[in-house]
């Protein structure tokens, strides 16, 4: 199972639309953690036949949609959350505090822009940047996370855009 990650867009999709559109035929699904929700509703009104799913972030003011989703992909519990309410911009004891106490096998999150992979008492924790705008020394960014056998292989994807 192949599940691409994205992260704060901020207002742009050509990137993700021509990302989407590149693995369209190999995916499961597509995961958004927030900030711009209007992007990734623009980016799924053309890709029909994918599931997305999305949470808010602290930049979706209108947004109905709960801050946090928990869903099950090959018998791994998977959360999504932006992680604005976990302050994961000072560090991550919020959040790993958090995903254990859901019983997180995977936890996606966003906020900082600064993509990192990590794995904590069993769970993988799992930030994709940000597809428009990275903060620190890194590129644009999304992620890819397959599933398969039981085991989970996270992969942060730099953006090689030119300008």
């Amino acid at each position: 199972m192949k599940i691409l990650v994205f992260s704060d867009s901020h207002g742009v999709t050509k990137l993700m639309m021509d990302i989407v559109g590149n693995y369209a035929e190999n995916l499961a699904c597509v995961m958004f953690l927030g900030d711009y929700l209007r992007d990734i509703e623009k980016v799924s009104s053309k890709f029909q036949d994918i599931t997305f799913h999305a949470v808010p972030g602290n930049c979706d003011f209108y947004s109905n949609l709960s801050r946090e989703l928990t869903l099950e992909a090959d018998g791994k519990k998977i959360w999504l959350t932006h992680g604005d309410r976990f302050g994961v911009k000072s560090g991550y004891a919020h959040i790993e505090a958090a995903a254990a106490a859901r019983g997180a096998d995977i936890c996606l999150f966003g906020h900082s822009h600064k993509p990192i992979v990590y794995e904590k008492k069993g769970t993988v924790f799992l930030n994709p940047g940000s597809i428009t705008e990275p903060r620190g020394p890194k590129r644009k960014s999304y992620a890819v996370l397959e599933i398969f056998d039981g085991e989970v292989f996270p992969k942060i994807v730099e953006v090689l855009t030119v300008s």
